[in-house]
């Protein structure tokens, strides 16, 4: 069979330039770049998951801490290295990676065999996600880059399913490997996506041919280092481990059912928004329903089949851990394909695609919707709580730097730190739960926490092998950059 190129694949035998006739393509390009810029324009500075990886940029290493992959870390220290620590910098990272993760959607439901509008809605639909259409801009990180790495292999594995090349076996198993560096949940999106690969018999034949002994020695070989440096450091692995409140009831029975209930709920919760949406097109195109009696393509049933299986690859993990806590952006990488398997559905039962195109223009609102309301909430926050990130950072580290010397800062996190680290990217960070904390530790130091300091920064200097107990703790206050009658104390240490 004669290879054609992906470009090739989506134009089909007009060979047409798919970039420039698919607006939907286009059109989050466009947008993603847009906030790259608007969000850099209205921060202060970073919200907790950022400054987290301001705390680390620049520092490589196979594990970072806080029961986390490294992927987003990784992503994030070469952006810096290039581009600066900087606000700009994190914002590119976020949303080039959401950026990559809707057009990966298009393209991998295009070579699929999708129609154009139901690749374009199952796409943009993804805005329709409150958990990722809204929180993902908002505050995430190694979530991101969990569910980019996923539609990455969702590409990937299309992509391989049309060419069968080497090239596209091997471009498959880094992509799998970037989804499981990116966030372990990953893990059930990779299961499903084998299983339904597996349940496809034209599938099946490429995936247990040669090239598919490839994607698994790729896939092997780029998690080998992390795996091991996971296994030295489960401790690390398993710190957050209490958050699914395994057998949280004392009873096997009441905890899976307890667990699946949850689950449910989490995922109409995840899911209302574009379920809603999609039902809205339905009836407003109820005169076009048809019944189809022809069969589905392959790629119409790999698509069913993945998300079915992606749901019942998650029950069967609660029934096994006994899981009691799900939260909503733990199913990102179970439910980002949702919208094109509603796009697929309603396809297959009206008639034309005015009701697709109907999706994809209110999905398009949505986004343009949560860009003047997250400049809002990254300024002011929600139920008169300012949001962290606009503390005074800069007037802290003036106040800081005139007052003594320092090198390190220790803190009981990466929220003061890690925004220090805008003002001056030398500074070398600590605070507890950081993987080998305490050999980062080297006077002079300054030590800042907010309210009083806490025991475990304390506890932390004296791994360190430093002794605070002759420390002057001074106290100053921050306001808040978009609310300056607020405010918030912040007590420092110097040891020199």
């Amino acid at each position: 069979m004669q290879q054609s190129s992906i470009s090739e694949a989506l134009s089909g035998a007009r060979k047409r330039r798919w970039l420039g006739a698919d607006p939907a393509l286009w059109f989050v390009l466009i947008y993603f770049a847009l906030q790259i810029i608007f969000v850099t324009f209205v921060s202060n500075g970073a919200g907790i998951d950022d400054a987290e990886q301001l705390a680390y940029a620049g520092s490589w290493q196979l594990g970072y801490g806080s029961s986390q992959q490294p992927l987003y870390n990784w992503i994030v220290s070469a952006a810096t290295a290039v581009f600066g620590v900087n606000l700009f910098t994190l914002q590119l990272v976020k949303f080039g990676l959401l950026a990559s993760m809707y057009a990966s959607v298009y393209c991998g439901a295009r070579l699929l065999g999708l129609g154009r509008w139901v690749a374009a809605a199952g796409a943009l639909g993804i805005f329709l996600l409150p958990p990722i259409g809204w929180e993902s801009q908002r505050a995430l990180t190694h979530s991101v880059a969990g569910v980019a790495g996923c539609a990455w292999t969702f590409f990937c594995f299309a992509w391989h399913m049309k060419s069968k090349s080497w090239f596209s076996a091997v471009a498959l198993g880094l992509a799998m490997a970037a989804a499981l560096l990116g966030k372990l949940n990953a893990t059930f999106f990779i299961l499903a996506l084998l299983v339904a690969g597996f349940s496809v018999s034209d599938y099946r034949r490429t995936l247990l041919s040669r090239t598919g002994l490839l994607t698994l020695f790729v896939l092997v070989a780029a998690l080998a280092p992390v795996g091991l440096w996971m296994l030295e450091h489960s401790g690390h692995v398993t710190a957050r481990s209490h958050k699914f409140a395994f057998d949280n009831s004392g009873s096997l029975l009441i905890s899976r059912a307890t667990g699946i209930g949850v689950m449910l709920l989490k995922t109409v919760l995840f899911s209302f928004v574009a379920v809603i949406f999609f039902a809205i097109a339905v009836w407003r195109n109820r005169a076009d329903i048809i019944a189809r009696s022809r069969a589905m393509g392959t790629g119409e049933r790999f698509v069913v089949l993945l998300v079915s299986w992606s749901l019942g690859v998650v029950f069967v993990g609660i029934v096994i851990s006994g899981a009691t806590r799900i939260e909503d952006r733990w199913l990102q990488p179970v439910l980002f394909l949702l919208p094109l398997l509603l796009a697929l559905l309603f396809s297959y039962h009206v008639r034309g695609d005015r009701g697709l195109r109907q999706i994809a223009f209110w999905s398009a609102v949505a986004a343009l919707v949560i860009m003047p309301v997250l400049a809002l909430n990254l300024s002011y926050g929600r139920a008169g709580k300012p949001p962290i990130g606009q503390l005074d950072y800069k007037s802290l580290y003036e106040q800081l730097r005139e007052a003594g010397d320092f090198q390190v800062v220790v803190s009981e996190g990466p929220q003061i730190p890690g925004n220090l680290r805008l003002y001056d990217p030398n500074l070398v960070v600590a605070y507890p739960g950081m993987p080998g904390a305490a050999s980062r530790i080297r006077p002079p130091v300054v030590v800042v926490s907010t309210g009083e300091l806490s025991q475990g920064v304390l506890n932390l200097l004296a791994a360190a092998g430093i002794s605070s107990s002759h420390a002057e703790v001074r106290r100053t206050t921050l306001h808040y950059v978009s609310q300056p009658d607020l405010t918030q104390d912040v007590s420092y240490i110097f040891v020199p």
